[in-house]
């Protein structure tokens, strides 16, 4: 089953639904692993609506996305319930399948880094490029623009902004990395949420018991911008949060590329999962020496520029 754009249904198809609600599922899942709740356990609508921030109507549309893959039973007048142990959450999540305009989001930031498409670009070629209508490429350049990955021109063009395709921007935010990153973990008012840094080490482990090697590319992407972010927030300085951040949109357009090496990725989850280690027990000069081998090791896999 793919999702596709809209939330509608007709007589005997299958639903569909927006990204919104593929997103929300995998928020869904997410409650799920942080509660640890068993296999059997009751989704209550309410109760998810609480959770997540949303209302009701939403969840429901985010619970038979979870039902058409297997992870939920939806029996009618009783109720929505787990099929999958909160340990296995991480990979239930990977067969959420990207919405088009997910798919769409992917065709385009791995066409740039690979410098198929121009810097400067406009509404009506990527609609003839990629098949698809102008309310979605509006849709994607809008996300994108969010992310700090283009910038709005006159009339319908728009720009990339640089990213780490060229060398010498490439070993400048490697440098900046490997000052700003370190001295995150050892600033004063540096806190490490011991739930979060518990989320960090489920998801990592969860990937090295196998996922790593068939999670989608996106969510090892995410999963290591999860992990900078985090890490940057402890330090409780929005301008050490905002910097590592906007770092790790530079890196979007190449993550993605390297999230086909699982070799790689599996080497970068066991290399943060030592430092979360390292945090746990309090530790945080070893902790941030390990972040600054860690993105040396990374700053070093210099990839083809072309």
């Amino acid at each position: 089953m793919e999702l596709q754009e809209h939330p509608t249904q007709h007589d005997g198809a299958a639903p569909r639904f927006s990204r919104f609600h593929a997103d929300l599922a995998r928020r869904i899942l997410e409650v799920v692993r942080v509660f640890d709740c068993p296999v059997g356990y009751q989704l209550k609508e309410q109760w998810l609506s609480e959770q997540l921030g949303v209302s009701r109507s939403p969840v429901r549309s985010a619970l038979r996305i979870l039902t058409s893959r297997g992870i939920v039973k939806s029996i009618p007048h009783q109720g929505s319930f787990l099929l999958v142990a909160a340990e296995d959450i991480d990979a239930s999540a990977s067969q959420i399948p990207p919405t088009e305009e997910e798919r769409l989001y992917q065709a385009i930031t791995l066409d740039r880094y690979a410098h198929r498409l121009d810097p400067r670009i406009n509404v009506t070629e990527l609609v003839r490029r990629y098949g698809t209508t102008r309310s979605m490429v509006g849709r994607v350049l809008s996300r994108l623009a969010d992310e700090g990955l283009v910038e709005r021109e006159s009339g319908r063009h728009w720009s990339f902004v640089p990213s780490l395709d060229d060398p010498d921007i490439y070993e400048d935010s490697y440098r900046y990395r490997l000052v700003i990153e370190p001295a995150a973990i050892m600033d004063p008012a540096f806190r490490a949420d011991p739930v979060q840094v518990a989320r960090l080490r489920r998801t990592h482990e969860e990937l090295l018991a196998g996922a790593v090697h068939t999670a989608p590319s996106r969510h090892l992407v995410e999963t290591d911008a999860d992990f900078h972010e985090s890490i940057a927030r402890f330090s409780g300085n929005r301008f050490i949060f905002q910097a590592v951040q906007q770092q790790t949109r530079l890196r979007r357009f190449m993550e993605y590329q390297f999230g086909e090496d699982r070799r790689r990725m599996e080497l970068s989850c066991r290399e943060h999962l030592a430092i979360i280690e390292a945090l746990e027990s309090g530790n945080r000069e070893a902790a941030a020496r390990l972040m600054r081998e860690h993105i040396a090791i990374a700053r070093d896999l210099r990839p083809a520029f072309g």
